[in-house]
């Protein structure tokens, strides 16, 4: 049997599947092509990356190049004043380049650089040169980049560099602090007290004492007229303009006057102003002389006599804690010395020339002690109470203080005769007083009339002082007893 007819089939099977295999190949190119042209037809896709910052911040300190108008400084540096060596720092970098890289951060969301822990004033000179010379080197800079944290770590950052420096002034730390307390309260969401705001800087690596703390706070609350126009202004002026005005503040409230603004409004502020035109003009300061000047004030607005403000201030300096009640009571008590001081002073006796105990009479007798005698006189014994020790404090004090006026030694010369003849602490506090630096020494005694007026002169805060201390020693010896006195007597005239 013939096999022909078997391949006629086998081919004919081959030959009617052949074309069913091309057909499917080609449907499948056709498709790919079909869905080719269907994705052409789709739009691109959108942009969800323009909102996020040209640059991607790396996560750690590193090293990265920027350009130079792609940084700014840091607009809440502490540091106002300008560098006085900012001439020789940008010929520096016009020589040498930058040498010390830059550290700067960058807040989220921000296209532009801020200086992170000083360099502002490097910053400054190379921005300049770069406009004025466009010099290919300093187009852009390779800086040290940290990654932001936060406002109060970048200020806390410049405050640190800048003290290293020592190139902050009193008035731009106080402002600093000020800041970074407001930084702290903001992150945290409530308010910081004094000991709080301690702890928080001491945590930043900032620590900074309470007292310093204090006048920092009251610097920038109070005296800003002052701080503004005195780059001098230190942290000794302050404490001394702060302890006066405190006592100023303190009778101001004992007498139920205007409250802490008003006064400084009204009488305190002008001062300020005056002291700081006169700066501008002779760029000079003194503290001291400041806190005389609002004292004048001060008593002018309420209305005071000068002397006895000054007496009461003097006397609360001595007793800080001192209440209302016993400041009152002082008042009364000083306002009768004067009134027996001033008697004194134009020749009439004051009204307790009888010696009688009262309530201002600083001293009471004892009993005659047989004291052997000094010089050639006799000591008279008598007890003091600690009230009138304090009270006689404050007079010598004062009186010192007032050491440079014309005539204070030759009224100390009327004191010092009398001297040995006293209680052994007042004769201590005299002596000490003439004895000791800055102190008033006796000087020739010579009773003209030129010196006389100025003892007669109760405008004089000096004049006055000596009385005061004349009628405390005249109380002093009065209390000695009649039997002591009439020894003494007996023996002058024995020896006659």
């Amino acid at each position: 049997m013939s096999s022909e007819p078997d391949e006629r089939r086998a081919g004919g099977v081959v030959a009617a599947i052949a074309p069913a295999g091309a057909r499917a190949r080609h449907a499948s190119i056709e498709g790919r092509r079909r869905l080719v042209s269907e994705s052409l037809q789709i739009g691109n896709p959108s942009n969800r990356a323009r909102d996020l910052p040209e640059q991607a911040d790396p996560r750690h300190d590193c090293q990265i190049e920027v350009k130079v108008e792609d940084i700014r400084p840091y607009e809440h540096n502490p540091r106002r004043a300008n560098n006085a060596k900012f001439a020789e720092i940008k010929e520096s970098i016009r020589a040498t380049g930058i040498r010390n890289p830059l550290t700067v951060t960058r807040r989220p969301g921000e296209k532009h650089f801020v200086i992170e822990a000083g360099g502002n004033t490097r910053l400054l000179a190379v921005q300049q040169l770069w406009a004025e010379t466009r010099d290919p080197r300093l187009e852009k800079l390779t800086v040290l980049f940290r990654p932001w944290r936060s406002d109060a770590h970048v200020l806390v950052a410049h405050l640190i560099e800048n003290e290293q420096r020592g190139e902050l002034t009193f008035w731009d730390k106080a402002n600093g602090l000020v800041a970074l307390k407001a930084q702290f309260e903001e992150e945290k969401g409530r308010t910081l007290s004094l000991r709080q705001l301690e702890e928080e800087l001491k945590a930043a690596g900032f620590p900074v004492n309470m007292p310093t703390l204090v006048r920092y706070l009251y610097a920038t609350a109070r005296l800003r007229v002052l701080g503004e126009a005195i780059p001098v202004l230190s942290g000794l002026h302050v404490k001394t303009i702060q302890l006066r005005l405190n006592l100023l503040k303190r009778y101001a409230e004992a007498r139920g006057a205007t409250g802490e603004q008003s006064l400084y409004e009204a009488a305190f502020e002008p001062v300020f102003q005056k002291y700081a035109d006169r700066y501008r003009e002779i760029a000079e300061f003194d503290a001291s002389e400041l806190c005389l000047a609002c004292e004048e004030a001060f008593a002018q607005h309420l209305g005071e006599d000068l002397v006895r403000l000054r007496m009461v201030l003097d006397t609360l300096a001595q007793a800080p804690q001192m209440s209302r009640e016993s400041l009152a009571h002082i008042v009364d008590s000083m306002e009768s010395d004067l009134r027996a001081a001033s008697t004194t002073a134009v020749g009439r006796p004051p009204e307790d020339a009888s010696g009688a105990s009262s309530a201002s009479t600083p001293c009471v007798a004892t009993a005659p002690q047989g004291l052997p005698p000094i010089n050639g006189q006799t000591r008279r014994q008598t007890k003091l109470d600690e009230a009138a020790l304090d009270q006689l404090k404050v007079r010598i004090s004062r009186f010192r203080r007032l050491a440079a006026e014309p005539f204070v030694g030759r009224a100390w010369s009327l004191l010092a005769p009398v001297s040995t003849q006293l209680d052994e602490r007042v004769r201590q506090l005299l002596h000490e007083a003439s004895s000791s630096k800055g102190g008033c020494p006796p000087t020739l005694m010579t009773l003209d009339a030129e010196f006389f007026d100025w003892l007669l002169d109760g405008r004089n805060e000096a004049a006055t002082t000596f009385w005061e201390i004349a009628t405390f020693i005249r109380k002093l010896r009065g209390a000695a007893p009649a039997s002591q006195a009439e020894s003494e007597r007996s023996r002058s005239a024995g020896s006659q």
